[in-house]
């Protein structure tokens, strides 16, 4: 149980999957707790009720995951001894119910690391390609360990890169990056080679440095939050989208395809992203074996950056690497007609 408490506190990412899962290990132990009271009131109905619909919940959940048929079966079998009082809780029962957790348990970790190992942008399956180590000592030297607080996977289908883990605690959060006002300039300059008129849509803050460089060059602006963004009530169209800053999110896709609601037919969407390359290159001169800063869900590659813009009916116009301390990518992307 402490195993699959210690993955699940590992992880950042989040997705619709990896939330269900969670419920589930929190079921599993609702479900054992509902039973260990009801060794002791073997009268409450409502107990029994809601043990059995916890099982049955978790079964259909479990067939829902694709998870091992042993799992399932048991699961079932487990709620039809309880829904019926085919039980008395000597030790031989009490053996079983614990073997069912344990087991149980054991299996949804095993669909958490399938999760974790599933690229987000295309479904593929990634590899390690790199992995940060701390080690944290206890009272004495030989209590010492290496522990792995950061691992990047790399899909092998699309190229592009998505954390796989994140230990918390080892990182602090730092305030966004302030971009500055010749950065902003030759930003929107490269946007204006693809749309010089029309309507910009700013998803960010409007006392960005950003926001005031792209209301002083005439573009007719409109600001949202990205708390706006994310609930898209209204969608009007624009020629030009700035993406300021990529939520922090593993659902890349869907962060991308909501942002090209917004475009008018051929127009322009700009986002940029960490370039994970260059960080890691940086690290190589520094040696030092991890950056202690924030890092995003997903980083793109060149090539996996053009399979999930056409995944979301857009077109890749300009790929451009910027910085030097900490390399970013800038991205313009057309919406294909």
């Amino acid at each position: 149980m402490d195993e699959v408490r210690n993955q699940r506190k590992g992880m950042v990412m989040t997705t619709d999957r990896m939330n269900q899962l969670v419920i589930m290990v929190n079921l599993c132990s609702s479900v054992v707790e509902g039973m260990e009271h009801l060794m002791s009131n073997r009268k409450n109905e409502r107990l029994k009720e809601d043990t059995v619909l916890g099982l049955m919940s978790l079964a259909g959940n479990l067939k829902e995951m694709q998870a091992d048929k042993t799992v399932i079966h048991e699961t079932r079998w487990m709620a039809e001894v309880i829904k019926n009082w085919l039980f008395v809780y000597d030790r031989e029962f009490k053996d079983r119910l614990y073997r069912w957790y344990f087991s149980t348990l054991k299996e949804i970790r095993n669909l958490m690391t399938e999760e974790l190992e599933t690229c987000p942008v295309c479904g593929g399956k990634g590899g390690p390609h790199y992995g940060a180590a701390v080690y944290v000592e206890g009272g004495t030297k030989e209590e010492s360990v290496l522990k792995p607080v950061r691992v990047y996977m790399k899909c092998k289908d699309c190229g592009n890169y998505y954390l796989a883990k994140e230990e918390g605690g080892f990182f602090k959060d730092k305030k966004g990056r302030r971009r500055t006002k010749a950065g902003c300039e030759r930003l929107l300059a490269d946007i204006g080679k693809f749309r010089t008129e029309g309507a910009m849509l700013f998803i960010g803050g409007e006392r960005s440095q950003l926001y005031k460089e792209a209301e002083k060059a005439g573009y007719p602006l409109r600001a949202i939050s990205l708390e706006e963004f994310r609930e898209r009530k209204e969608i009007e169209k624009y020629s030009v989208v700035i993406l300021e800053e990529f939520p922090k999110s593993r659902d890349v896709k869907a962060v991308l395809a909501g942002a090209a609601e917004y475009l008018a037919e051929d127009g322009v969407l700009w986002f940029d992203g960490m370039d994970l390359d260059k960080s890691l290159k940086i690290l190589e001169k520094k040696g030092t074996p991890i950056w202690r800063r924030e890092t995003q869900e997903v980083c793109f590659t060149e090539e996996g950056m053009n399979t999930l813009a056409q995944s979301c009916g857009l077109c890749v116009k300009s790929y451009r690497r910027v910085g030097t301390a900490n390399g970013r990518i800038e991205v313009i992307a057309e919406k294909l007609v």
